[in-house]
């Protein structure tokens, strides 16, 4: 099937799920949650939207990166100190099968990752 044709495909299922009235609704209610918990409605509304649209054009990488963001909340929200939060977060069985130099840059491409969700999380909860 053409790529053209699987996304008008999504798009007719996400209609008739009923997906885009229960995507309206969680936006509206984070923005209560938010506003309660003194956090910035219209940065939690940003970022639903920017998930939302993940979610929609780019779904494995979107459950992916929901994942990592899910490990690093996790991690900040802890009361114990972390000291080296890019290892835990690291795929050990993955990095074994690395070379050095693979292994470099796989730790390089995780802590900016590891940052970028840091700096999602203190927009968020500030």
């Amino acid at each position: 099937m053409s790529t053209f044709k699987e996304y008008a495909k999504k798009a007719k299922h996400r209609m008739k799920s009923g997906f885009w009235e229960q995507a309206k609704q969680e936006i509206e209610t984070e923005k209560q949650v938010a506003a309660t918990q003194g956090l910035n409605p219209r940065k939690v509304g940003e970022e639903q939207h920017r998930r939302l649209q993940q979610q929609i054009y780019d779904y494995e990488n979107f459950c992916e990166e929901q994942e990592f963001y899910r490990k690093v909340e996790a991690i900040l929200d802890s009361s114990e100190t972390v000291l080296n939060p890019i290892m835990r977060l690291a795929d050990q069985d993955y990095m074994e099968t690395l070379s050095p130099t693979d292994k470099q840059a796989y730790i390089s491409r995780l802590a900016a990752r590891y940052r970028q969700a840091v700096e999602r999380y203190k927009n968020l909860h500030s």
